[in-house]
């Protein structure tokens, strides 16, 4: 008769041969996918920070996200012309 041990240790030779030295297919480790609501809400916040309205460190805090990610959306949203550069005047 087989132990547990000796039963685990097999079903996970099953599993890696199967899926590969992780054991899993993935399903772990799945890249994280912004919804739509999301994106969008990141997009206004950064539209009120390049039109003034918020500070780079108010629109990272209110989006989560870091300033370096706040200024690429800034100047995304610059470079494609959906809002005039207004950061720093006054």
């Amino acid at each position: 008769m087989e132990t547990i041990s000796e039963t685990r240790k097999r079903a996970w030779q099953t599993r890696r041969k199967k899926y590969g030295n992780h054991g899993h297919n993935g399903s772990y480790g799945r890249q994280r996918v912004q919804c739509p609501d999301c994106q969008r809400m990141r997009s206004f916040i950064a539209r009120l920070h390049v039109e003034g309205t918020l500070s780079e460190g108010q629109a990272a805090k209110a989006a989560g996200i870091t300033r370096i990610e706040i200024r690429i959306l800034s100047d995304d949203l610059i470079n494609s012309g959906a809002v005039p550069d207004t950061r720093g005047q006054p």
